[in-house]
């Protein structure tokens, strides 16, 4: 506790004793029954002293000079003590004043609510024991390493809980195993699982959105060639084969459309199938020799009048004449870049996954829908092309009608992102964010750590995905660069730090203390390495952060209750573990996920193709 010193004190006595008479010779009016108006026209300084130590006064009017005098040291002490308190968070300031929001604060926030459903929102954590909920537009993202509970804290949850459509990153397909069944039956979504290795899947075909008889289509084809092969970010011979290979592939989507349109017999020759497909794209380019389509050039040409369509074949062939006259070494590249883009397609399963259309992206926002794209973890690492391909594509289709035009756009559709730098590069993300929110679309990114982020956008593109994230959720990590940066967004304090001081002389040895400000940051990078496995912070853009603890579903009756609601065997099991008690009640013990998930009964009911 700190101390005065004999000269602080004798300083205090200085000021107090003045300020406490200047506030009595005023008290002392109404204490002696006169109002705000009569003392303002008959105040005399020296009245105080005159009732204090006249000889005609009353003795109870002397009293209520006593009594102004001890108002007035209460009134200058408050004053003083006022003073300091101000002259103290001035100080403050100095080095900053960062601190982690109070109730109140949370209470008053515009972009959490805390405890509160009826405005909706993704759940970003627990504070006290109520779900605090993102109610913005704008985009969050994750930071958590592996074992660090996101799918239980973050996933889950948000599947158990968000009410409009959902596309979700589900590489072990946990998400759908546990959650399907309840978007299904409870909050009347249409569930879809697209895994394109398995027989258990529904079809993804990208082409069904691009109709090549409009003259939309040649965008969207273009778009689709550019989603595939980006030429964003890229540079050097990469950029020039990428775009060699866009030219490449939309020329023969363009042929293959053409084909199936006019010249059936022509595509049955080389053995193709009649199918509007990115494989049929690639079966094409190998079967048919590119000489022997420009050779019948004038017998496509004579094939229709109709100028949407001649403009069409000759743009293929165009696009066939540029490829023909590469030399040998630039044309062995390009069919290189084009077709390991496409490897994926010469699968059997894929191929039948690809070949059909199960599902509409444009009507998620139209209807309640649910899509997990269940990549299982043994094949995450040659699907990146996939990943790229269904998330960038899913976000440009669903861009091309503007909900503020189109009144049958009324859900938010949220794509829950988990390992993000699975999906590789995404320009949308990183440039459009700020008009991406306004077509609702909702973005919640999981990454492990900053340096996957880096690898793929590099150092300033890393920087501006993340800016485009106002609301971070921030898990315990062991990573020094991610510890620093996150410790530096929670922001800095100021505290005081106390020094000691040993002088020795000929007189003797005399000993001091001193005392200044100092810089300390709210939460250090060590500490966010120690972080409790269920605490986290979040950082909100213009908010104080939020000390909270993860919003983890198990032994949590809020959504335990909802998978009960929907397995049977659940409800008997848990009913047993509780005396007959199922739902409803907190403290309720639950079977381990691996016993739950043994009963089968929170898989949705899926319609696939036989």
């Amino acid at each position: 506790m700190k101390t005065f010193n004999a000269g602080q004190l004798i300083f205090l006595l200085i000021v107090i004793i003045p300020l406490s008479w200047m506030i009595a010779t005023v008290v002392v009016y109404p204490m002696n029954g006169l109002g705000l108006k009569a003392t303002w026209k008959t105040y005399q300084f020296g009245m105080l002293w005159q009732v204090l130590f006249a000889d005609n006064i009353r003795s109870d009017i002397r009293l209520s000079g006593v009594k102004a005098i001890a108002a007035g040291f209460c009134g200058a002490v408050m004053v003083l003590v006022m003073m300091f308190l101000a002259a103290k968070q001035s100080k403050t300031s100095i080095y900053g004043d960062a601190k982690f929001a109070s109730d109140a604060d949370i209470r008053k926030s515009k972009q959490v609510t805390w405890g509160d459903k009826s405005k909706g929102g993704i759940i970003i954590g627990s504070y006290k024991g109520k779900l605090l909920r993102y109610t913005q537009p704008d985009f969050i993202s994750m930071g958590a390493g592996t074992r660090a509970g996101k799918g239980a804290g973050i996933v889950i949850p948000n599947l158990l809980d968000y009410d409009g459509s959902m596309m979700v990153l589900d590489p072990k397909q946990e998400c759908y195993t546990i959650t399907s069944k309840y978007r299904q039956k409870i909050l009347g979504n249409e569930v879809f699982l697209f895994d394109p290795f398995s027989r258990k899947t529904h079809g993804f075909n990208a082409l069904t959105y691009v109709d090549l008889s409009t003259e939309q289509g040649v965008t969207d084809l273009l778009s689709l060639g550019e989603t595939i092969y980006t030429t964003d970010g890229k540079s050097g011979p990469e950029k020039h084969f990428n775009g060699e290979s866009q030219l490449m592939f939309v020329g023969c989507a363009e042929l293959l459309w053409f084909l199936m349109t006019y010249r059936a017999a022509d595509l049955r020759s080389f053995g193709i199938k009649h199918c509007f497909s990115i494989g049929t794209i690639l079966e094409l380019f190998n079967r048919i020799p590119m000489e022997d389509v420009l050779a019948n050039r004038e017998v496509y040409l004579e094939t229709t009048d109709d100028p949407h369509v001649l403009f069409i074949i000759k743009d293929a062939l165009d696009k066939f004449r540029h490829y023909v006259e590469l030399g040998d070494e630039p044309k062995s590249s390009v069919s290189g870049t084009f077709t390991e883009k496409l490897k994926l397609f010469t699968l059997p399963l894929f191929r039948a996954a690809t070949d059909r259309n199960d599902f509409d992206i444009r009507d998620m926002r139209r209807k309640k829908m649910s899509v997990y794209l269940g990549i299982m973890a043994t094949e995450v690492d040659i699907a990146n092309n996939l990943l790229n391909l269904f998330f960038n594509f899913a976000i440009k289709v669903s861009m091309r009608e503007n909900p503020d035009f189109v009144r049958d756009l009324k859900y938010d559709v949220l794509f829950l992102l988990d390992e993000f730098p699975a999906i590789g590069y995404m320009p949308y993300i990183k440039k459009a964010a700020g008009f991406i929110a306004g077509y609702k679309l909702k973005l919640l990114t999981i990454y492990q750590n900053i340096s996957q982020l880096n690898e793929i956008y590099g150092l300033q593109g890393a920087l501006s995905l993340l800016a485009n994230h106002p609301c971070k959720i921030i898990y315990a990590t062991s990573e020094k660069e991610d510890a620093d940066k996150f410790s530096a967004q929670l922001g800095y304090t100021t505290i005081k730090a106390k020094g000691k001081s040993r002088n020795t002389s000929k007189g003797g040895t005399s000993r001091g203390e001193s005392e200044s400000d100092t810089q300390r940051a709210l939460v250090l990078p060590q500490e966010l390495s120690t972080l409790k496995f269920d605490e986290e912070f979040i950082l909100l853009k213009g908010e104080n952060p939020i000390k909270c603890k993860k919003a983890f579903y198990f032994n949590d009756h809020y959504f335990m209750d909802k998978l009960v609601s929907v397995s049977p065997k659940l409800e008997a099991a848990v009913k047993e573990l509780n005396k007959g008690v199922a739902t409803g009640k907190p403290g309720l013990k639950y079977p381990k996920k691996e016993i739950m998930l043994s009963y089968g009964e929170l898989e949705a009911d899926l319609k696939l193709a036989a």
